[in-house]
């Protein structure tokens, strides 16, 4: 196969997939990954993609507003692993808060199938509220806000005013890029200012994202890298991502370690 055309089959996996590795095209086209590396940096300075650590995901603009519905299906079973991982950490009688992102979604529907008693829920999301609103053994309590149908959840002033006053055990979030540098980021400024105020009420936050996630960064940064963030739950390593930078600053747990 001819460089060029190589490089429009990439383009076209990673437009249909959203994001890929570079091991999986290496096998997927049986070429080295040495290779891959090498288209992948040439069709991003084409601008046909955008490099992650690891491989490639499309052509997302920064400051884009996803659909929910759109990233509820992308990376469905890593989501599921991530969500596996992170229903360890809840307790008994935790009063947690629950962003409106695909992976605390996949957490809820955890939480409603499962047998932990007295957690209290606080959300921003509706789809959230909607799993977990017949379920006995747990208290939802929803935030209040402008609503965003796109995202399926309330932001905005009348949001963080009530997160602001309310102090909890747990916080998840879901994210759109971890960088080692620049930290922690999504697509807009009323999503950030929500998350940010949810890290702030919460005795431990944890940030759930798959491996697409690395390596990337977004026009709202919601946390720094050091500090802010207790717990990195993620589904396996992303290959040439400088974890080093990030292991002193927060716990990453991968989803199948024990």
């Amino acid at each position: 196969m001819l460089a060029e055309e190589r490089k429009k089959v990439i383009c076209e996996i990673v437009n249909r997939k959203k994001a890929v590795r570079v091991s999986e095209l290496s096998k997927r086209l049986n070429i080295t990954e040495a290779t891959v590396r090498r288209d992948l940096d040439e069709l991003q300075n084409e601008k046909k993609l955008r490099r992650t650590h690891g491989g490639a995901v499309a052509l997302y603009p920064a400051g884009i507003e996803y659909v929910i519905s759109e990233l509820a299906v992308e990376h469905i079973e890593e989501k599921r692993r991530i969500a596996r991982k992170a229903y360890e950490f809840i307790d008994d009688h935790d009063a947690v808060l629950f962003d409106g992102a695909s992976t605390v979604l996949e957490l809820s529907r955890l939480l409603a199938a499962g047998d932990k008693k007295g957690i209290i829920v606080l959300t921003n999301a509706l789809s959230v509220v909607n799993v977990l609103a017949t379920k006995k053994d747990i208290t939802v309590i929803h935030l209040g806000g402008e609503v965003k149908y796109h995202l399926n959840s309330t932001v905005g002033k009348m949001t963080e005013e009530r997160i602001r006053d309310v102090r909890v055990d747990k916080t998840f979030l879901g994210i759109n890029g971890v960088d080692a540098e620049y930290g922690y980021s999504i697509t807009s400024f009323e999503e950030a200012a929500v998350k940010k105020e949810m890290i702030r009420s919460a005795k431990q936050t944890f940030v759930l994202a798959d491996h697409s996630k690395f390596g990337a960064t977004y026009l709202a940064k919601v946390a720094d890298v050091e500090g802010e963030i207790d717990y990195l739950i993620t589904d396996e390593p992303v290959e040439d991502f400088d974890y080093a930078q990030m292991e002193d600053k927060v716990h990453i747990v991968y989803a199948d370690e024990n």
